[in-house]
């Protein structure tokens, strides 16, 4: 360790230049998987937020929530088999001054109602609780949102954080609210702790069949079609990090041979020296990746709402360790090099 150290600071720009190019490569690996984070909430949180292990859907609508539609019989009879929770959508169009965007109205059981982050959940057929993304849009607590086409309106109750589906931002009403809307139409219902007995009823009930919350999210045509190719991505960069690491510290490590084997000379043993060596490698990644979360932390307090990035604290430790671990295998080269040092050649400068 003291080592490690000493040099760290006898070549401080050297090391300066390592760090601030693990920052920057953390930083874009951070960037990326937020973005890829953000655009698949914008896809299933809508979904994510029901929390239910078991869906009840429609057959022959290959597995769409949108497109699904159960009937009242078909309801009557999965609550017969198992307590659920149906869910009801009404896609409609809101306008705003000469603006317009698609709103997707719900309703559920209030035991999988969302929390609201600002205001409160609707009490009267009149509220509404939106995502946030509307904020975007200038869109305030109290605020009217007029349906088009109709005289319909609905104040806006309180906001809550990623409640969107296949891109489009999502809104919960009561019963009252949503019998206002049409058309409506129950998509599925949500249901947990299915025995197989349950579930074998269920898909046994003409016209529906259970799916898991995995298999209605895989519908989502963009969902797969944007996660895969930012997901590739992702793992490319950790490639090329690994391959950069590599390449710095071995040249850094040739540049000091001589020294390494005058140290080995007078006595250093090799394990001395390839701990240092690792302590060097680990502390400076350490350093610039944290500096990179902190970059993103602070991007984060800026960035518009109506940007698709979700950052949390899992994402950020996943990275930190899978950069340390990168770091180590980019740096088995530089031990190799290390060990296999001969004091003699080395000082004789081959």
């Amino acid at each position: 360790m003291k080592l490690a150290l000493k040099e760290l600071g006898f070549y401080k720009f050297r090391y300066t230049l390592v760090t601030v190019i693990i920052l920057l490569l953390a930083f874009l690996v951070l960037f990326v998987s937020a973005l890829a984070q953000g655009l698949s909430k914008e896809n299933v949180s809508g979904i994510e937020k029901l929390n239910s292990q078991n869906y009840v859907i429609q057959t022959g609508v290959e597995d769409s929530l949108s497109k699904s539609q159960l009937n009242d019989s078909q309801i009557d009879q999965v609550k017969d088999i198992k307590k659920s929770y149906p869910l009801t959508i009404s896609m409609q169009t809101i306008k705003q001054d000469d603006s317009q965007s698609d709103l997707l109205f719900a309703n559920i059981d209030k035991a999988k109602q969302p929390k609201a982050s600002e205001g409160h959940f609707p009490e009267e057929s009149n509220e509404v609780l939106v995502n946030e993304k509307l904020k975007g849009d200038d869109y305030k607590l109290g605020d009217k949102i007029n349906i088009k086409g109709s005289d319909t309106q609905y104040e806006i109750s309180g906001f809550t954080k990623n409640l969107m589906f296949s891109h489009t931002s999502m809104a919960y009403v009561n019963d009252e609210g949503m019998n206002k809307l049409k058309p409506s139409q129950t998509a599925v219902i949500a249901v947990n702790d299915l025995t197989k007995s349950e579930k074998n009823d269920i898909n046994d009930i003409d016209g529906a069949k259970v799916v898991s919350e995995d298999g209605l999210k895989d519908a989502i045509a963009s969902f797969q079609a944007e996660q895969q190719p930012l997901n590739l991505m992702i793992v490319f960069l950790f490639v090329i990090s690994a391959i950069v690491l590599a390449a710095f510290f071995y040249v850094i490590t040739i540049q000091k041979t001589s020294q390494f084997g005058i140290l080995k000379a007078i006595g250093t043993k090799t394990s001395v020296l390839v701990m240092a060596i690792l302590v060097q490698i680990m502390l400076i990644t350490l350093i610039g990746v944290v500096i990179s979360i902190g970059a993103m932390l602070l991007l984060n307090t800026v960035i518009p709402v109506s940007m698709p990035f979700y950052l949390n604290t899992n994402l950020m430790v996943l990275i930190a360790v899978l950069f340390l671990v990168v770091a180590f295998i980019g740096s088995l080269l530089s031990l190799v090099r290390v060990t296999k040092i001969d004091p003699l050649d080395a000082i004789g400068g081959e």
